[in-house]
């Protein structure tokens, strides 16, 4: 199914401007799909979107509407019956779905019968949509009693180049989304917090793990003393005059490793209210305990025992200390310890303590 029939002036005031505002809505792209649904008369409207080999049951939707997926749980066994081959349909076409159910196959008219009709589907119009990345999602419009008309079908195809604008922009935002998850989580584990600093001294976006470390937006760091803001304040000044400066240290004598390194930055925003003039980098405290404890072991093939020892040592504790933190004799510490110089090949507690921080085991 499918129609040329253009989106009216109306449709486009009330669809279009909502489409694309829709990414920055909470839930996204709400309006857009209640203008839909009102557009078209349907009782649900929804975007699905693909994630890896999920059922379309159990994949992401933003909908308007009453929500027919919610007792797809309980009906689990008859949703797997489902028979369309979503990922193979053409990308904006139409499709209802007679076009694509067998009566005369068991299978679909079990889906049919026992799932559509349960769940209130009587009938549907839906398109699949596609962008460079390889991202699919599905338009889809669903009604309990009265069938679509060809100007509903019209309307869904005519939306096509712009859902597929709409969907390539959320996929780039997704996987950013997913690279700035993934860095700020093994920064934070590996005890490092950042902010972009403005040429004011004024944080401008920070690292969710710096917290009061780097304080928040738009305040300034709190450096403890007359002559550490100076000094923060001069950095500023300096990136801000020549943003290609080397990297410099600053004190802060609260911090307990005291101080931050401030560093250029190599991209700066196209635009932006305030430009960036540095980054500022610094250390957070760290606990090791037992997850790095196990890791260190299934690394260097140390036991339980061992790999505790070892993490003692690593922070700096005499051979004496870490026995009786770990309530172990002092000889056997010292047995222990032995072994794991051997095991880890270092040469001595100096050498271990540089091993063990250096190791990605302590990245948990």
């Amino acid at each position: 199914m499918g129609g040329n029939m253009a989106l009216t002036r109306t449709d486009e005031m009330e669809l279009l401007t909502a489409l694309h505002d829709g990414l920055h809505e909470t839930p996204r792209w709400s309006s857009f799909l209640e203008r839909l649904r009102r557009r078209t008369r349907a009782d649900y409207a929804s975007l699905i979107f693909s994630q890896g080999q999920a059922p379309i049951h159990r994949a992401t939707q933003v909908h308007a509407g009453r929500d027919v997926r919610a007792r797809a749980h309980e009906l689990e066994e008859l949703a797997r019956l489902d028979p369309i081959p979503y990922e193979r349909l053409r990308p904006g076409r139409v499709y209802a779905p007679e076009e694509l159910i067998d009566p005369t196959d068991p299978r679909h008219d079990r889906f049919r019968r026992e799932y559509l009709h349960r769940i209130g589907i009587g009938h549907g119009r839906f398109m699949r949509v596609t962008e460079p990345g390889g991202t699919s999602a599905w338009a889809v419009l669903l009604r309990d009693k009265e069938n679509f008309t060809a100007s509903d079908g019209a309307v869904l195809a005519a939306l096509q180049p712009h859902l597929s604008i709409a969907l390539r922009n959320f996929a780039v935002l997704e996987r950013e989304r997913l690279r700035a998850h993934v860095s700020e989580d093994v920064l934070r584990r590996a005890g490092l917090a950042w902010a972009v600093i403005g040429g004011d001294g004024a944080v401008q976006l920070s690292s969710s793990a710096a917290g009061p470390l780097l304080t928040a937006t738009g305040a300034r760091i709190s450096a403890g003393s007359v002559e550490a803001e100076r000094r923060l304040a001069r950095i500023a000044e300096l990136f801000t005059a020549q943003p290609d400066a080397p990297p410099q240290i600053a004190p802060l004598d609260d911090e307990e490793d005291g101080a931050l390194i401030a560093l250029p930055i190599a991209e700066k925003p196209l635009t932006a209210p305030a430009m960036p003039a540095y980054a500022a980098v610094a250390r957070l405290p760290r606990a090791l305990d037992n997850r790095h404890a196990r890791l260190l072991a299934a690394r260097h093939g140390l036991s339980a025992s061992e790999a505790g020892l070892a993490l003692a040592l690593a922070r700096g504790r005499s051979i004496a200390e870490a026995a009786a933190t770990l309530r172990l004799s002092l000889e056997t510490a010292r047995n222990y310890s032995k072994k794991i110089y051997a095991k880890t090949g270092t040469r001595g507690q100096a050498d271990l303590v540089r091993v063990v921080l250096d190791s990605v085991t302590l990245l948990a």
